[in-house]
């Protein structure tokens, strides 16, 4: 198994962790949002785990180096970037996360009483209640690729959103904050709207063979050696994972125009669009007011 099929795992199926490891499962992930509202605090990885409990406490020193305890942040500059090496179960139903960020002298440690929620990809879930008890919830099957719906994006045809998505992809790497963007400017307002609409725009490019997905280190584009449907589904679950119009660079993946998307972009290409065509054909738009 490669590096690639080792990091979405659980998004493909494959070694599927019995009963409670599902806290396994945090390991060698990466957080990449945090968020905090008036229902609690969202931790986020990459591979679209989601912590959620009410309050959240970062182990930190304080100036003469004794622990304290600190509260988690909306997108923590303490937590972004780190990688989580351990995560543990304690008495009562406390939950500690060991993670290493760069550039740090010390693990930092992120704690949770109960009850607290797990949510990782295709609707597994670890729960712990107010009491201490513990329940879990293998995955399931795909939630955003299924096999009807990557059928219907093959055979789709390019909106002038995407039209302009491609346009950005022949001249940089696209990435979900350009897709973020392009939606903002047709008029959507709802999170709602960025998370249903943004994966369903990668979608259909990824099924359509136009994009590729993968990761940029170093000014440089490597491509996942993932299928499409393995793809789309980390794409839906993170996004979800993340909420409305908050991806952006380096979350999610990196997108590249493939030959096949240059092809459809030429003059005599299927994507090539005729004069006075508007933004307004966008798939998922509902309404005639946009």
């Amino acid at each position: 198994m490669g590096e690639d099929e080792r990091m979405f795992s659980f998004v493909t199926g494959r070694d599927r962790p019995q009963g409670r490891p599902l806290l396994d499962e945090l390991c060698g992930q990466s957080i990449i949002h945090t968020r905090v509202a008036a229902r609690g605090t969202w931790t986020i990885t990459a591979r679209g785990w989601v912590l959620h409990s009410r309050i959240q406490l970062l182990d930190h020193p304080d100036r003469r180096g004794t622990a304290g305890h600190a509260a988690v942040g909306l997108r923590d500059p303490r937590l972004l970037g780190a990688s989580i090496t351990h995560a543990a179960l304690h008495p009562r139903g406390r939950l500690h996360v060991t993670a290493t960020a760069a550039g740090a002298s010390a693990p930092l440690g992120l704690s949770t009483l109960a009850p607290w929620r797990l949510q990782g990809p295709r609707g597994a879930q670890l729960a712990c209640d107010e009491k201490g008890e513990l329940s879990a919830t293998p995955p399931g099957p795909p939630r955003f690729a299924t096999a009807e719906s990557l059928a219907e994006h093959a055979a789709s045809r390019a909106s002038t959103i995407e039209h302009r998505l491609l346009q950005i992809a022949r001249r940089a790497w696209l990435h979900p904050g350009h897709v973020v963007e392009a939606l903002a400017a047709t008029g959507a307002l709802r999170d709602e709207e960025f998370e249903q609409r943004g994966t369903l725009l990668l979608a259909r490019m990824l099924a359509r063979g136009e994009l590729r997905a993968g990761f940029v280190t170093e000014r440089r584009f490597t491509a996942w050696t993932l299928s499409t449907a393995e793809v789309v589904e980390h794409i839906g679950t993170t996004w979800a994972a993340i909420g409305g119009r908050a991806p952006g660079r380096d979350m999610i993946a990196w997108f590249e125009l493939t030959d096949i998307g240059r092809d459809h972009m030429a003059p005599t290409g299927p994507h090539t669009l005729p004069p006075g065509m508007s933004g307004y054909d966008s798939p998922g738009v509902v309404g005639g007011f946009r």
